[in-house]
């Protein structure tokens, strides 16, 4: 009989973050919080992709061991599930990979992929070995290319500045809901944009 998934739990952003530094001194205890919060949600995530509980599983301890093992080197620069949702894509890849098989990115996950993208990939390899990783940064840069200029500012500001939401908005004298309003607008853009190469098939709008 499979354990029960732990409900998430309460944890507020000033507690997430002592809790991330406690762990970072190396008080292992301090990270169960942390997967009592996120384990449900990085289940589903997982069971989702792979379609056999006892896998995803497997994959979701994966997940948190690698997670707690490279905590010391994470910043803070971004969200701490973000950071965990993307160890997450990369067990799902690389399960998939050791099945002779290519993970293809669900449009559902296309803006934290986005982020993926944009800010690690030069850090998973494995990428690499699923996905013509080129190709796909080139596809994204005419994507982006071709929004709006206001959507596109934010987006450049977003991503290749990488700077916070607060700090777009002051750049540009605009409220933190407008700047999260440009840029959903652009993510479903995009989505509409690389929905074909998503599902390999022929991408119209692309001048090659």
């Amino acid at each position: 009989m499979h354990k029960p998934i732990t409900t998430n739990v309460e944890l507020s952003p000033l507690d997430e973050k002592e809790l991330v530094l406690r762990t970072q001194r190396g008080e292992a205890d301090a990270f169960n919080p942390i997967v009592n919060k996120y384990r449900q949600k990085i289940f589903n995530l997982i069971y989702h992709r792979v379609n056999d509980r006892e896998t995803a599983e497997d994959i979701c301890q994966e997940v948190f061991l690698k997670a707690w093992k490279a905590l010391p080197n994470f910043k803070g620069q971004s969200a701490l599930y973000s950071w965990i949702y993307k160890i997450a894509i990369n067990c799902i890849i690389d399960f998939y990979r050791k099945e002779n098989k290519n993970y293809v990115v669900n449009l559902e996950d296309l803006p934290e992929y986005i982020d993926y993208i944009f800010h690690d990939v030069k850090e998973h390899s494995s990428l690499s070995q699923t996905l013509e990783k080129k190709e796909f940064e080139a596809i994204i840069g005419e994507a982006v290319r071709r929004l709006p200029p206001g959507q596109r500012r934010v987006f450049h500001l977003r991503y290749d500045e990488e700077m916070k939401i607060k700090d777009i908005a002051l750049r540009l004298n605009r409220s933190e809901g407008t700047i999260k309003t440009h840029l959903h607008h652009a993510h479903q853009k995009l989505r509409d944009m690389l929905r074909p190469y998503l599902h390999n098939e022929h991408i119209g709008w692309l001048i090659t």
